[in-house]
């Protein structure tokens, strides 16, 4: 996110699912953005979102709906950021859903997107059977390259950055599924402790030490575990197009 949206500006921005993440208030401080919209159906993280929001001196408002396209004609406002990250596996209606959220971006406006990769996934559940089986909001849908370009096709977006990436989670997540710790599949969050939890926890933290320093890009096509997105509208794409020398 550092590298992509640097020196893209937002005044708003909207956060789609944020859970327990602090996606909104860093890209807040890479674009300059005075506001952030946060949409989720929990009410626990959507307050504790805007209180993380009020200590960094960030403006913040909530709104309360399960996410599906019905819903999303409450949305009025046009963003200039949009962040969907770690939302679309969760939805049976994902290709709806991302084309209600585009209608609401800015002409200039960015869109990042995040997914859990396909092959990770059927990794996750061949050392773990039961992961993500009959887990209330869990992961319904599976993403490849070719699925992603697909729905943000079908979205009339376009994307500027396609990357598999986040390879430490691709490590810390299988020792999750080995060590068949509880995790809450809406929210991510881990909610086993003790000794797993801490080897799980020094698994992630100094594997991304050790991949940032030796090369994240080329360990995040070979341990795969998110697609990192960036679009933009493709009228926009197009129009920039045109006027390229």
């Amino acid at each position: 996110m550092e590298e992509t949206l640097r020196g893209f500006r937002a005044r708003t921005i909207l956060d789609v699912g944020p859970g327990y993440a602090n996606f909104g208030r860093v890209a807040a401080r890479i674009t300059g953005a005075a506001k952030i919209t946060y949409l989720d159906y929990n009410e626990t993280i959507l307050t504790w979102q805007k209180n993380a929001c009020e200590k960094a001196g960030i403006a913040a408002e909530s709104m309360t709906m399960l996410l599906n396209p019905d819903n999303l004609f409450r949305l009025s406002a046009m963003y200039d950021l949009i962040l969907c990250q770690e939302v679309l596996e969760h939805l049976a209606d994902a290709e709806a859903v991302l084309m209600r959220l585009a209608e609401h971006l800015a002409p200039e406006g960015r869109m990042v997107v995040t997914v859990p990769t396909k092959c990770s996934e059927r990794w996750l559940k061949r050392l773990n059977p039961s992961y993500m089986r009959d887990e209330p909001q869990g992961h319904v849908r599976e993403f490849d390259r070719r699925d992603i370009e697909a729905i943000l096709a079908a979205a009339s977006l376009r994307p500027l950055v396609l990357i598999p990436t986040q390879p430490h989670f691709f490590l810390s997540h299988a020792w999750l599924a080995l060590t068949r710790m509880k995790l809450d599949g809406a929210t991510g969050k881990v909610l086993t402790g003790g000794i797993r939890y801490r080897l799980w926890g020094m698994l992630n933290e100094y594997s991304r030490r050790f991949f940032l320093l030796t090369g994240p890009d080329r360990w995040g096509r070979l341990l795969p575990r998110n697609y990192f997105v960036v679009a933009v509208k493709a009228a926009a794409a197009d129009a920039a197009l045109e006027v390229t020398p």
